[in-house]
């Protein structure tokens, strides 16, 4: 035998265990969504399928049973959504002896479904409330729809593609969407917004000017394709939130939210905010049903400062808005080169911190912070210290102060509220636990990574607790010291412990004065855009309990 060829078989040899037990990867699912009340045979693509059986979700509602055969690089499943399931996108993972796969997002709707042969080059013709399942699968490709419209209907034309990891080669799916005439004139069109809500995903509010038949045709910005992009196209005259005010809400209160956008009118619900104090949550979601069905989802802020509600007439140094300290402020730069002041008195000196939040609530606006004394010099001023939103902390002495906020573009209009923090800074932290998927057997043990992310001067030791664990799994105590940045958290499996996925609860408290801070850890998974390693937030970990 030569030697090349018992080098080859003796490397197959080292490598098949490997081979055998790879963690299966989904590359992605199709279609990535369905209909409440509906069952839908999801396929999966990806490697190391073969030994699928299970299902996982992080959201309720939605279940599915692996169809028996397939291969390592396909395999189907049947989803079968919950006529109450929660409207919006879940986290998904498949599992089996391999082990659980990689966090996949599936949608679920309220309308009914069609799928569409990508890359046909015939429209599929539609009847509005509808979702269209497709993908860009090479490139060059136009997928099509055709639909009727009515003479000042509202319809809303939405394209889920990076939203739901709509992905081309090394980077994400950007959409083009256009809506165009019989005669294929451009009536509308959209190339998404590059902000935290949309994504680059396109929407259009697209009223026909007389009946007709139309078209919504949608393909990636740069004429691209792949397998993996994937996306879902909804056109019907349904309630779209593009917007919210205000963002936010003190704990335990019931403020009322009006919700801006298309076929929304008088759209004003009250929000009860939690105050339950074991919650962490600083974020919730918000939407609102009409009689034309149910929005989408809007971030909507949680603190526990003493609101406060912008004032008309506020858009000058002299014309300032007096406001309590402390307090966060609701308010919105109502046009395109507006600014908004807001005074404030301190009667002792201290160190105070002024933050806007707004992008991280899913607005365009990309806020700028000034801060004046009372001789009206500025003494301060920040851009994007938190991402896209803004944060000024320092000493001050007694005294009146000024806070400007604006827009760095000067850009202003209905959809650009904001929340503005004045207040002693609140030292807090966040944790981030890792891997996002162990795998752990009965009678077993795996370790865990947690990282404490300190930030506004906190720098206490963080008490760590998984709460909620099954009968037969533990969690050893952990604390993590004062001063340091992480820890090392030990999971136990007894041999009778029940098999499957468990979402870990991996909880830390500390305390900052005599204020008890509580967070809860979130995952990542790392994923590479163009040669750049980013991380996306996963809800986890989840850890698959499996025969030894």
């Amino acid at each position: 035998m030569a030697r090349a060829t018992r080098f080859a078989i003796a490397c197959a040899l080292l490598l098949s265990p490997l081979a055998a037990f790879a963690a299966p990867h989904v590359s992605y699912i199709f279609p990535p969504g369905g209909q409440r009340g509906s069952t839908v045979k999801v396929t999966l693509s990806g490697t190391d399928l073969a030994s699928l059986t299970g299902f996982y979700s992080t959201g309720a509602g939605v279940t599915a049973k692996a169809d028996p055969g397939g291969s390592a690089t396909e395999r189907t499943y049947d989803v079968t959504v919950a006529k109450d399931a929660p409207l919006g996108i879940q986290q998904i993972r498949f599992y089996g002896k391999a082990g659980l796969t990689n966090a996949r997002y599936f949608d679920v709707g309220q309308w009914p479904e069609r799928e569409q042969t990508p890359g046909s080059g015939t429209p599929l013709s539609v009847m509005p409330p509808v979702t269209v399942n497709s993908r860009i699968a090479s490139t060059s490709t136009r997928n099509g729809v055709t639909f009727p419209g009515r003479a000042g209907e509202s319809l809303v034309c939405e394209i889920q593609g990076l939203r739901i990891l709509g992905q081309i080669g090394d980077s994400w799916l950007k959409g083009y969407l256009e809506i165009t005439d019989s005669a294929g004139n451009v009536l509308a069109s959209s190339d998404g917004t590059p902000d935290e809500y949309y994504r680059w995903d396109p929407v259009i509010t697209f009223t026909p000017p007389k009946d007709g038949e139309y078209a919504a045709w949608f393909r990636d910005l740069n004429w691209r394709g792949a397998p993996m992009a994937d996306y879902r196209l909804t056109i019907a005259a349904m309630p779209h939130a593009y917007g919210i005010f205000p963002l936010g809400g003190r704990r335990g209160t019931s403020p009322t939210v009006h919700f801006l956008g298309a076929n929304l009118s008088h759209a004003d619900r009250p929000v009860p905010v939690p105050s339950d104090p074991s919650d962490p949550a600083d974020r919730i979601q918000v939407a609102i049903t009409t009689a034309a069905g149910t929005t989408n989802e809007r971030p909507f802020q949680v603190s526990d400062l003493a609101d406060a509600t912008q004032k008309a007439g506020n858009s000058s140094l002299n014309a300032a808005q007096a406001v309590q300290f402390p307090c966060v402020v609701n308010g919105r730069i109502e046009r395109d080169g507006l600014r908004d002041y807001y005074k404030f008195t301190l009667d002792k000196r201290q160190r105070v911190a002024i933050e806007v939040w707004s992008r991280r609530l899913g607005t365009p606006m990309d806020p700028d912070v000034t801060l004046y004394d009372a001789a009206g010099n500025a003494i301060g001023d920040d851009d994007d210290s938190r991402g896209r939103d803004s944060r000024i902390e320092r000493d001050i002495a007694p005294g009146t102060y000024t806070v400007r906020v604006r827009d760095i573009d000067d850009r202003g209009g209905i959809a650009y509220p904001y929340r503005l923090f004045i207040a002693p800074p609140e030292p807090r932290f966040s944790l981030v636990c890792t891997p996002d998927a162990p795998a752990l057997t009965a009678g077993g043990t795996v370790t865990l990574a947690v990282k404490v992310e300190r930030t506004d001067g906190f720098d206490g030791p963080v008490e760590i607790s998984v709460p909620g664990l099954p009968a037969g799994v533990t969690a050893a105590p952990l604390i993590i010291a004062k001063g340091q940045q992480e820890g090392k958290l030990t999971v136990t499996a007894a041999a009778t412990a029940a098999l499957g996925p468990i979402r870990l609860h991996v909880r830390g408290t500390g305390k900052a004065g005599d204020r008890e801070l509580l967070a809860e850890a979130r995952t990542s998974e790392t994923y590479n855009i163009q040669g750049t390693a980013y991380q996306r937030d996963l809800i986890g970990p989840i850890v698959l309990v499996s025969e030894k």
